[in-house]
């Protein structure tokens, strides 16, 4: 009988622990979405004075020292971090449509966002110049498929549906004249199958370039933004331990630049090509080193994927870098914050 009672009284606890991890879990869930809800919608105006890419003006000297212990979002709100929103409209069974920026009635122009989800993490930076130019873009990115004709790696479904997606987005865009420029972006080690005594990385350069080459005439400037460094597997617990212990977040945890930053094939492509590059990597690295929190923002959400929150503050550099490529000479002003919404 006492075995019984100490048997039953074992799952009594087992089960209140399950319950109770399970609440915990939930509880963290909603704080973690009210804490990110928060930040992102906080639109009462520009962010604090040098946060996130705003810290690492090459060409303005910005320091916040009141940003050197925080973090947004954390490492755990950011898996609940989405990509910038859109509106969503079906193409084919491979291609999706996803606008943001201005209306179509009062859009000074209208471009396009083409890539992987690679090229979907630009949304939020991109935002920042539909913003200030007036722009409507279309995201038609598809994850795991490379705007190219390289043959994909990536196995089932994808070697089917990425070569249709391709032929989906060259169609639209025929069917989409006023569609003069074109963002794309991929990640640099996408997944692809060489041709015999081909290697990875020739594969991917010259399926770009072949690509490129298929556009309509209408398509005149093609803007290859430089896949971002991504990060170590253990840079998360590294920022997790110093959040835990109240230390300072600048410049710690980083990476060698050189264990991360590789050449990216698509660059390659464009300057082959003759297309232009947006290469935003000194937002991310100094001369040996890549940094996880940057002016208080976490730059990844996974380990190489960009948080809303910095991709948001990267929109003001790449404003400037498009401003400065031959196809715009508009100045950009000078960064010290910028509106996290």
């Amino acid at each position: 009988m006492a075995a019984r009672r100490s048997r039953a009284g074992t799952r009594r606890v087992a089960a209140a622990g399950r319950s109770g991890a399970g609440a915990r879990r939930a509880a963290f869930a909603l704080a973690a979405t009210i804490a990110l809800a928060a930040v992102l919608a906080a639109s009462a105006g520009a962010g604090p004075r040098c946060f996130g890419a705003a810290a690492r003006d090459p060409q303005h000297r910005c320091a916040n020292p009141r940003l050197a212990r925080v973090v947004t979002p954390t490492p755990d709100e950011a898996l609940l971090d989405p990509n910038f929103p859109c509106t969503k409209r079906k193409l084919t069974p491979a291609a999706t449509e996803c606008a943001f920026g201005a209306p179509a009635e009062r859009a000074t122009a209208t471009v396009a966002l083409i890539g992987d989800s690679h090229a979907q993490h630009w949304r939020s930076a991109l935002a920042v110049l539909a913003e200030r130019r007036g722009w409507r873009v279309l995201d038609v990115s598809g994850p795991l498929c490379m705007f190219s004709t390289a043959t994909t790696g990536a196995g089932p479904p994808f070697d089917q549906t990425c070569g249709q997606w391709n032929a989906d987005v060259l169609a639209w865009l025929g069917a989409h004249p006023e569609i003069h420029t074109i963002f794309t972006a991929g990640k640099r080690r996408q997944f692809v199958r060489p041709a015999p005594g081909q290697s990875g990385f020739d594969a991917r350069r010259e399926g770009y370039k072949a690509r490129w080459a298929t556009l309509p005439s209408t398509v005149t400037s093609i803007v290859v933004i430089r896949d971002a460094p991504p990060e170590d597997v253990r840079t998360k617990d590294c920022v997790r331990r110093r959040i835990a212990h109240h230390r300072t977040l600048t410049r710690a945890c980083a990476v060698p630049r050189r264990h991360v930053l590789r050449p990216d094939p698509a660059v390659a492509a464009a300057r082959e090509s003759g297309a232009h590059v947006i290469d935003l990597t000194p937002q991310f690295c100094d001369a040996r080193r890549c940094y996880p929190v940057i002016g208080g923002a976490l730059v990844h959400k996974d380990a190489d994927h960009l948080t809303q929150v910095f991709a948001r503050t990267l929109g003001p550099f790449m404003d400037r870098a498009y401003g400065d490529l031959t196809i715009n000479s508009t100045p950009a002003p000078t960064v010290t914050s910028v509106d996290v919404t």
